[in-house]
């Protein structure tokens, strides 16, 4: 494939992705059709199906994005070469800001995705989330043994299951503040404030 084909691949896949983010983030992912998408991007329906196969192909390429973007952060995090501590709670600030940011992509990284990585049939985007799931996995990992060695973790607990007890955590405390901003404010708590508070409290847990 030619430079001049590849750009031409990749300024009209990015204009659909733009156009599908766009419609999601107006209509909802289940009111928003495959039509409406290829109208708001100026294309032809047959034109969109020729990059993307149906909308959940459509909508987990941006699930994938917003994964690169975590994994973005965790790199810059960790190439600071702080203590645990400050690495630990900068991931989970960034994560929170970005779960914010992009609710819809954020659920879907939580939520149920197909990982049947070694059927024929499994279409490659759900094949990229979770080869880079397990990349992210592992720089996650490196992170919580800093832990263990600063000997802020209890070093007896099993990584595999620490990992997803701190994700599980994290990640449902993220969600309930998105999902309760208005309860918060009755509270007169401070979201970022009551966001520190909760994952502090997280690492109390893992000693």
């Amino acid at each position: 494939m030619n430079t001049r084909t590849e750009r031409t691949i990749a300024f009209n896949r990015r204009n659909i992705l733009d156009a599908a983010d766009k419609l999601f983030c107006k209509n909802g992912i289940d009111k928003t059709t495959m039509e409406q998408i290829a109208t708001e991007a100026g294309y032809s329906k047959p034109t969109l199906y020729g990059y993307f196969k149906d909308k959940d192909e459509v909508y987990f390429a941006l699930v994938l994005e917003f994964i690169q973007k975590i994994v973005g952060k965790v790199d810059k995090a960790i190439d600071e070469h702080a203590t645990f501590t400050e690495t630990f709670m900068k991931i989970c600030q960034d994560l929170f800001r970005l779960a914010t940011r992009y609710p819809l992509y954020f659920e879907g990284l939580i939520g149920n995705i197909n990982v049947n990585i070694q059927a024929a049939d499994t279409p490659q985007i759900y094949k990229d989330i979770y080869y880079l799931g397990e990349a992210l996995n592992e720089k996650l990992i490196s992170i919580l043994q800093q832990g263990k060695d600063e000997g802020i973790i209890n070093n007896s607990l099993d990584n595999a299951a620490l990992l997803y007890f701190v994700w599980s955590a994290i990640s449902g405390n993220i969600r309930m503040i998105n999902h309760k901003k208005e309860y918060l404010k009755m509270l007169k708590l401070n979201e970022k404030d009551f966001s520190e508070f909760c994952f502090e409290r997280l690492l109390c847990a893992c000693k």
